[in-house]
């Protein structure tokens, strides 16, 4: 029986083929870079190799990787260094999808794609060397190509697992508060305060909705002695299409806050899912203009406010929590019934007394 082997024809074929792959890549590492993808994406962004960020280093790594395979044929070291690039990469990539699927929990599809590139640039390319060898074969260097084969096979296998055991090592997930927004950017009134006041609702809950003109009357006059921080804490989905925009207004008009609260508060009564037209409509009669948040700087934030809620182990929406950071005395008022503004006030001398 007589087995086939690729021509030299389909081998150039195979070889071509494989720059395709290794150009979707660099193409993706740039989207992510740019910050084009989704909440899994913005979340496997906080992650960093030895200290530095994955997208550039994937932009960098993949643009080395299509100029050593342009240059195969004219340079001998390049046509040794695509497998070993590319058996680096797989490495990489293993862990990385290894981290989404079993630490993050979420898939995004800029990622995913990156490693789907990288599997499909090392089949084409393994395709290659390997017609490459059969043609050697059947020409009668059995002896020599399979020695070939063997030993790069094993550094092939080494460089991957070397990849692998580095990315492990150096790859730690930094805290996205600490590489974005400081924490007095989310804060009004005294930030330098001790007595703090923690404002925690939800854009749908029906009961923060009733509160929230109390909530407001309080906030206006804690402001004047005390730390004041408005937390979001998505309760009902929906708010989470309300945070972005919410953590832009708290960081840029401060000023206006509580006067956007109120207007968004009655967009969020109309839609579920605002565009930036609706945001801009409904802020503009207070002459705002709405000024978008990078996403590194909204994730910050939406950690932030977590980091909050289970610091404070909220009991659910609405809740106030008073609190002296020098004392550590500590209250919580839940519910549209014990959030007043009479009670918040209250509640703020009664914490801060010394």
């Amino acid at each position: 029986m007589e087995t086939s082997v690729p021509t030299s024809s389909e081998n150039a074929v195979c070889g071509s083929l494989a720059l395709v792959p290794i150009a979707a890549a660099l193409i993706l590492s740039i989207l992510s870079w740019l910050g084009i993808c989704s909440d899994g994406c913005a979340e496997t962004d906080l992650y960093r190799i030895f200290g530095f960020p994955l997208s550039p280093l994937g932009v960098g790594y993949f643009t080395l990787c299509g100029l050593a395979y342009l240059t195969r044929n004219r340079f001998r070291l390049s046509g040794f260094l695509i497998p070993v690039l590319l058996s680096g990469a797989l490495g990489s990539e293993f862990v990385l999808v290894w981290i989404q699927k079993f630490e993050i929990g979420k898939w995004c599809q800029l990622c995913v794609g990156v490693a789907l590139s990288v599997v499909t640039a090392c089949v084409l390319v393994a395709l290659d060397r390997l017609s490459g060898v059969a043609i050697q074969i059947r020409g009668g260097e059995r002896n020599l190509e399979m020695k070939r084969l063997a030993g790069n096979t094993v550094l092939i296998l080494f460089v991957f697992l070397a990849s692998m055991g580095v990315t492990a090592m150096g790859l730690k997930k930094t805290d996205a508060f600490a590489a974005g927004l400081p924490v007095k950017s989310l804060a009004f009134g005294d930030t330098e305060s001790s007595s703090e006041v923690y404002i925690i609702t939800d854009w749908f809950c029906p009961a923060c909705r009733t509160a929230e003109p109390e909530i407001l009357k309080a906030a206006r006059k804690a402001m004047q002695q005390a730390k004041v921080v408005f937390v979001d804490y998505p309760v009902h989905p929906e708010t989470y299409n309300y945070i972005p925009y919410n953590l832009s207004f708290i960081v840029h008009e401060k000023a206006k806050y509580l006067e956007i609260r109120e207007a968004m508060a009655t967009l969020a009564r109309k839609t579920k899912e605002p565009t930036l037209e609706d945001v801009q409509t409904a802020v503009s009669p207070l002459g705002v203009k709405y000024v978008p948040l990078n996403y590194t700087d909204v994730m910050a934030g939406m950690q932030y406010f977590s980091t909050l809620v289970k610091k404070f182990k909220v009991p659910g929406t609405p809740s106030v929590v008073v609190l002296d950071s020098r004392t550590g005395n500590t209250k919580t008022l839940y519910g549209m019934l014990e959030i007043t503004s009479d009670n918040i006030l209250k509640t703020l001398a009664e914490v801060s007394a010394r």
